[in-house]
């Protein structure tokens, strides 16, 4: 499981039993230490558990309109690979807009 998520799941639990974003911080730093999310996440992530029914919470982000991260697949890599090979100076613009 991804740490950010354990760390969600933690401030959504603690959240429900009533501590305070400043007592959730203090207690996920002595355990996560460097790895700790910052204060300001904790808050958010508090209001936000707050706001919604302990019952619905989910620790897993919603999905997003927009564009994807990433547009891969073995086709593209191939083409992209044959452009490279062909002209090791090509242009990132020319990569992106080969058919």
């Amino acid at each position: 499981m991804d740490l950010r998520l354990k760390q969600r799941a933690v401030i959504e639990f603690l959240t429900t039993e009533g501590c305070s974003p400043i007592e959730i911080y203090s207690r996920m730093k002595a355990v996560y230490g460097e790895m700790c999310l910052d204060v300001s996440t904790v808050r958010r992530w508090t209001r936000r558990s707050r706001e919604e029914n302990p019952s619905e919470l989910t620790v897993h982000d919603q999905a997003r309109t927009g564009r994807p991260l990433s547009a891969s697949d073995s086709k593209h890599q191939s083409r992209v690979d044959q452009l490279i090979r062909e002209n090791r100076r090509v242009k990132q613009i020319d990569i992106s807009i080969f058919k």
